[in-house]
């Protein structure tokens, strides 16, 4: 069956919002009276939700309120350094001109999620953006992608998933999607290699061409 619809992941496969992440961890954790986390922490902890990450670093007891004193400080500090990862916007572009439907189907908190295709100019390239807090589901619950396949119109077989982590893998085998990965967030090639999606790709244009050509 042909492939006609996309779902992406955002931080580490559209985006680099890493900058403005570890500097809204960092001021929480000291806020709460722990050790600032060095960057490289941060980033290998993203990938689940914000409870998720939390759990990563402080341990699972205090994560929920250390998200709550995160989110407002986030989005003091959400556009700085934001930038689109090489190549998104025009490949965006491109699969949506080759009859594409594309959407992003994300862990980062929903409204916060929406802000930065917003910001970015990527919406119009996207159906919609649906991120935790959205319904009661995370990711790799085959629930949210479920509901995420109902919105865009495409069965699974009909489906790609595209991330840069192991989250990403299991939510694409869990739906029942066909899984390929980018290396440009949070794991290496050889990382993600290792568990055997459909392609691997070093950048987005990469991913593009497999995808189109």
């Amino acid at each position: 069956m042909k492939m006609r619809a996309i779902l992406f992941d955002l931080d580490g496969t559209l985006i680099d919002q890493f900058l403005a992440i570890h500097k809204a961890f960092s001021k929480t954790l000291v806020k709460m009276g722990f050790p600032p986390p060095s960057f490289d922490e941060v980033k290998r902890a993203v990938g689940g939700s914000s409870d998720t990450t939390m759990a990563k670093l402080i341990g699972s007891e205090r994560a929920d309120e250390a998200v709550s004193i995160l989110r407002p400080i986030f989005e003091k500090e959400m556009f700085e350094g934001l930038v689109l990862l090489p190549y998104v916007k025009e490949g965006l572009k491109l699969l949506s001109q080759s009859g594409f439907q594309s959407a992003v189907l994300t862990n980062k908190y929903g409204p916060h999620a929406r802000a930065v295709c917003d910001h970015l100019g990527i919406s119009p390239f996207l159906k919609f953006t649906i991120g935790a807090n959205d319904t009661s589901w995370k990711k790799p619950n085959p629930a949210l992608t479920r509901l995420a396949l109902d919105r865009i119109g495409a069965a699974p077989q009909e489906t790609i998933y595209v991330g840069d982590s192991p989250y990403d893998f299991n939510t694409a085998r869990n739906g029942g999607l066909a899984c390929h990965l980018v290396a440009t967030g949070t794991h290496s090639l050889d990382e993600l290699s290792i568990l055997r999606p459909e392609s691997v790709h070093p950048d987005f244009e990469s991913l593009v061409g497999h995808l189109l050509y």
